[in-house]
């Protein structure tokens, strides 16, 4: 089974080489074109989540992305040096109390895109999975 892997350092300016790296799964992985926004976006957001929240946009920091596939589904971890979060209780933001609210939206969206989220080490790590 092939990996790809790829590490940043928490800056927002490194989003870009993350876009470039969901870009390399079509060629690398064989994904279908019409896949890309419902990776993309997800893959993003959990890019920022761990950049702004986990590792409190410290450049020394890194965050690790790894994407790989089997017969049946396509994975992509994100996984920062943070603590992690409670991620037992997300809130939903299309909810009327939350609706105002500026964070939050991003695991709702990862949610939503995906077929599966999976949190490890104390939500530091989170996994999407997309059924091919």
């Amino acid at each position: 089974m092939s990996k790809l892997n790829l590490s940043i350092s928490s800056e927002v300016g490194n989003i870009v080489k993350v876009e470039n790296f969901v870009e390399s799964f079509g060629e690398t992985f064989g994904l279908k074109s019409e896949l890309f926004g419902k990776i993309s976006l997800p893959v993003i957001e959990a890019v920022n989540n761990a950049i702004l929240s986990g590792n409190k946009l410290s450049p020394e920091k890194k965050v690790y992305l790894e994407a790989w596939k089997d017969q049946d589904k396509f994975y992509v971890s994100v996984e920062d040096e943070g603590e992690g979060f409670d991620y037992t209780h997300i809130p939903d933001p299309t909810l009327p109390d939350n609706i105002e609210k500026v964070a939050g939206r991003g695991l709702y969206v990862m949610k939503a895109l995906s077929d599966e989220l999976l949190f490890e080490n104390n939500g530091a790590k989170v996994t999407l999975v997309f059924n091919l």
